[in-house]
Parts: structure tokens; C-alpha cells; sequence
């Protein structure tokens, strides 16, 4: 039930994490791009929601680290400082309170909240700086559009209305593209990425594309989030 956020099923989104959590961290080609832009913004004592198999204690030192993920398999990988928690419940923020930190950093994660209004009210009543990258439904777009499916994340339209929650002094739309040789090369990026989420197509149509290619290359579109409370 929605209003019970601590009874909740383990969803198909963690599911897929914990199933290609060995493979993520070969995969993550665009969330590594996003890291390097942002690092220099990154705090020195931080929280860091959905850290993945790979925390960003790998990029830089910190004076305190402490990477969240839902993902047992994600944080088995992850080599540092971590706490597995869902962001989509009370109880994570709670525990997350009870740390010393100056910020709270999201790269690639939040898209897959259950509900995202409720994540950023949470995040504005910790009171503090955050930085957070966010994937719209714009990412594949050309290909869904192909396969006929909705993706699974959320618009972008979506994501700027729930973000007046926050109230950002930056808000910032990247957009990245990356070809592939082959549409088994593409299909393999999708399932390995962490970023396809759970989408049902046809088998039909999973035959045509193999078979005729008509899509080779896949969009992404990231909004970004930066601001502080006082």
C-alpha cells in the first residue's frame, strides 16, 4: 500500500540491480561521464543515494562517505562506507539524520523512485546541500518510440514540476548519445547498464530489430539538480 512505506515488495527495478550488479560497473559508461562533471561540486562529508556497485569514494577522498543503496548484491561490490537502505521509505531518511554530513549526492538512482515527491520532500527536510542527477523518459527515446513501450522513468516535464519541491538554484538538462556496431551490442548495454529498467515488448518486435537495425545509437537525457537549505 502506498501509505505504508515500510510494507512494501521487493520491485522489479531492484530485482534487475541485484540480478547485473556484477556487471554494472563495466556498463555505467554514462553515469561516469556525469560523475566527472560534477565532482568538483561534490562536498567533503557526504551521503550518497543509490551509490551502486561503485561509491564515489573511488573518485576522490572524503572526509566522511556514506553510500545507501536498497541493493545487496550493489553493495557487496561497492568498496566503501555503506548502508543498505531504500530510498523510498521513512525509515532510510531517518537513519540517514543520524550522520554528520554536508551533502547529499544522487548520480543515476532516483529515477527509479517509487514516488519522487515524497524523496524530495525527504531530502529538503535533512536540510542540506544536494546534488542530484536524475534520467528522463527522453533517455531511449528513439528506440521505444521503435518498440512501441512507454518507458519506465520519469518525464522530464514530471521531474521539473516535483522539483519546485526543492527549490534549485541550478537546474541543468545534459543530453549524451552513444553508437553501437550491432543490435545485440545495444540490447547488451540496455540489460547491463542499470538504466533500461523492466520493459515488456513484444517478441516480435525484439525479431525485427535484430534482424533490421533500425536503431543504432540511444539517447540520454539527465536533469540535474543543485541547491542548499539554510
Amino acid at each position: 500500500m502506498k501509505g505504508n512505506r515500510e510494507l512494501r515488495i521487493e520491485n522489479k527495478a531492484l530485482i534487475s540491480f541485484n540480478k547485473f550488479a556484477h556487471t554494472y560497473g563495466e556498463y555505467n559508461v554514462i553515469q561516469k561521464r556525469i560523475i566527472k562533471k560534477y565532482l568538483p561540486f561534490v562536498k567533503n562529508r557526504i551521503v550518497d543515494l543509490g551509490c551502486g556497485s561503485e561509491g564515489l569514494c573511488v573518485y576522490k577522498k572524503f572526509d566522511f562517505y556514506l553510500g545507501v543503496d536498497a541493493s545487496e548484491e550493489m553493495l557487496k561490490r561497492n568498496p566503501c562506507n555503506t548502508l543498505k537502505a531504500d530510498f523510498n521509505t521513512k525509515k532510510c531518511f531517518e537513519l540517514i539524520k543520524k550522520y554528520d554530513f554536508d551533502q547529499i549526492v544522487s548520480f543515476s538512482a532516483l529515477q527509479w523512485a517509487d514516488d519522487l515527491e515524497f524523496v524530495f520532500r525527504e531530502i529538503k527536510n535533512l536540510k542540506k546541500e544536494y546534488l542530484l542527477a536524475i534520467f528522463t523518459s527522453n533517455t531511449f527515446k528513439s528506440l521505444h518510440k521503435f518498440l512501441g513501450v512507454n518507458s519506465p522513468i520519469v518525464s522530464k516535464e514530471r521531474l521539473i514540476e516535483a522539483s519546485k519541491i526543492l527549490e534549485p538554484t541550478h537546474l541543468e538538462i545534459l543530453s549524451y548519445e552513444m553508437s553501437f556496431k550491432s543490435p545485440k551490442e545495444l540490447l547488451e548495454y540496455i540489460k547491463y547498464s542499470g538504466v533500461g529498467g523492466n520493459v515488456r515488448v513484444s517478441p516480435a518486435k525484439i525479431r525485427e530489430f535484430l534482424k533490421k537495425f533500425p536503431v543504432d545509437f540511444l539517447e540520454f537525457e539527465i536533469a540535474v539538480l543543485y541547491g542548499q537549505f539554510i
